[in-house]
């Protein structure tokens, strides 16, 4: 052999005594697992939003204050004609208005058995009530369109009475100053006949989620009779007495539920609290208070 070949022999074996000294020494060491990575939790920046229950129907829960001042005041009652269960009182203008005078003088005691109508029918209970032409009472009243809930929004609106007009409102009231409260089965009414031939907006006043309707008297010169069916039957209604929509349609019983709820149970208001204010415009002329019972 050569000494070149000698040389390359050489460099070959001990290139491969390199290689198998590197692979012992991978194959003794020890495998490393990667550390595993940190998992990320998000933080929530938002605060947590309440659970809400809500209240039941039954007893609703009322955050705002209910309003307890009213525009205007009740004029000063110079004169008291009262009678029968009606206590009726009048400003200076009353001795200036014998027609109102006339028939207020006139007005019976409520008789809400006798009422099962509104007075813009003919009632068979009350011969007397005028019919003419078998159907129309021209001493009655119009029944116009009713509005419920009434003034639910802050409990204050204005008092919209039209020319020749009634308005009835059954509701927690103050009008003018004067405040009707329902407590203990008691409801509350107020009835406002405008007996000029202007309307008038009584601005500012109150009512607590009430029932309103508006429309024309037909006789000036007789509302004692229109008044008189109005409050009877008005009256029936809230007492949960036997009454009817129309003629021939029953709309209380006399027992159950009564339609409305009136004083907020199923067997109605006890009493009614009915108070009569005659205006001509802006002047207040006469005011009549009664209560109605069964």
């Amino acid at each position: 052999m050569s000494t070149l070949q000698r040389i390359v022999v050489g460099f070959v074996a001990a290139v491969l005594l390199i290689f198998v000294a590197v692979v012992g020494i991978l194959a003794t060491r020890p495998t490393q697992t990667p550390a595993p990575m940190p998992t990320a939790v998000a933080v929530n920046t938002q605060a947590a939003l309440p659970t809400y229950t809500s209240q039941p129907t039954s007893t609703p829960t009322s955050t705002s204050v209910p309003p307890t001042v009213t525009t205007g005041t009740m004029p000063t009652l110079v004169s008291d004609v009262s009678h029968g269960k009606w206590t009726i009182k009048g400003t200076d203008r009353l001795k200036e208005n014998p027609v109102v005078s006339g028939w207020l003088s006139r007005m019976k005691d409520p008789a809400p058995s006798l009422w099962k109508t509104f007075p813009n029918v003919p009632n068979q209970d009350v011969p007397e009530f005028r019919v003419v032409n078998n159907t129309e009472v021209p001493d009655g009243l119009e029944y116009g369109v009713p509005n419920v809930p009434f003034c639910q929004q802050d409990m204050r609106c204005d008092f919209i009475v039209p020319a020749w007009h009634y308005r009835l409102i059954t509701a927690d009231y103050s009008f003018q100053g004067m405040t009707c409260k329902g407590a203990n089965g008691r409801g509350c009414a107020l009835l406002l006949i405008n007996v000029m031939d202007q309307s008038y907006t009584w601005r500012n006043q109150m009512a607590d989620n009430g029932f309103s309707v508006a429309g024309r008297y037909w006789n000036g010169d007789a509302l004692e009779w229109g008044v008189w069916g109005l409050v009877s039957h008005t009256s029936a209604n809230m007492l949960n007495m036997p009454t009817s929509s129309h003629p021939g349609e029953s709309l209380n019983f006399g027992s159950g539920t009564n339609a409305g709820a009136n004083c907020g149970t199923p067997p109605a208001c006890n009493s009614v609290d009915f108070t009569v204010v005659v205006h001509a415009g802006d002047a207040i002329i006469a005011i009549a208070k009664t209560v109605v019972t069964r």
